[in-house]
């Protein structure tokens, strides 16, 4: 069993986590991590600023010890950075197990918290959130939930000057 869940935990995160390709190269396979912000942006179909409203029990997959458990977290949008978002929308997270949480699911979300977040869609009216895809507002500044290279570079960064530069990103026109 300890081999098979990061396998699923990594399959689920990562699948389809390529995109629409960007200025000079083409989009990063599925699973790679983005390097620069503009990077990430031009991958994500989706970024919002949102407030998390509600974390209900969602669907699960899989039988036996291999079983996984969704959460559904349902995401108020406060303000649309690119692509067009309903006014609410659905982020599926693997509900953790226990007090054990990992690095590619990061930590439960919590009514009221602000993040800013970079999706794709997932089955039915759900989302996914890709590697290095939530940023935590809190006091004005950005908090990244999890390791890589454009969450250090964001970690402390003014929150205005975050959503400025992701909006910049999202109007460039492709070459």
């Amino acid at each position: 069993m300890r081999g098979v869940l990061p396998i699923l935990l990594g399959a689920v995160l990562t699948a389809g986590s390529g995109g629409a390709g960007g200025r000079v190269a083409a989009a990063p396979p599925p699973g790679a991590v983005a390097q620069d912000l503009p990077e990430l942006v031009r991958v994500a179909p989706l970024v919002v600023v949102g407030r998390v409203v509600e974390v209900r029990a969602g669907r699960g997959a899989g039988s036996g010890e291999g079983r996984l458990q969704f959460n559904d977290v349902h995401i108020s949008v406060e303000r649309r950075l690119k692509g067009d978002p309903a006014a609410t929308i659905v982020v599926e997270q693997v509900a953790p197990a226990g007090r054990v949480v990992s690095s590619e699911v990061g930590p439960p979300y919590k009514p009221g918290e602000r993040d800013v977040l970079f999706m794709r869609e997932a089955e039915g009216h759900r989302h996914v959130v890709l590697p290095q895809g939530r940023y935590r507002l809190e006091r004005g500044t950005v908090h990244p939930i999890g390791p890589g290279p454009v969450a250090e570079r964001a970690r402390g960064v003014d929150e205005a000057r975050f959503v400025g530069e992701i909006e910049a990103v999202a109007r460039e026109k492709p070459q």
